[in-house]
């Protein structure tokens, strides 16, 4: 499957996605990106830090919403009625440029 929604799988510089991926967690595991924790601070005091801050708050957002906990919104029988976590779900891999 190409990365790129408008790619055509059958010219050759059409990247997949394991390919796309692959490149991008090899910068991650040679530590080639350096991130400036004290200037994110500075640029965004108020930033998601950890794991736990998100995921406490999408619990909260979605209580707030009424769709219920997110251990709610994460079981199996209610996946389909919860919106789609990533762009490409939602539209179905037919964006536009």
């Amino acid at each position: 499957m190409p990365a790129e929604y408008n790619a055509e799988p059958s010219d050759k510089s059409t990247m997949s996605f394991r390919d796309n991926f692959t490149g991008f967690w090899n910068l991650w595991k040679h530590s080639v990106i350096q991130r400036d924790y004290a200037l994110l601070d500075e640029i965004h005091p108020h930033r998601i830090r950890t794991v736990e801050q998100s995921l406490r708050r999408e619990d909260e957002r979605g209580r707030q919403q009424g769709k219920g906990s997110l251990w709610q919104r994460v079981q199996p029988e209610n996946l389909f009625n919860s919106t789609p976590l990533l762009k490409l779900s939602e539209d179905g891999r037919k964006g536009a440029l």
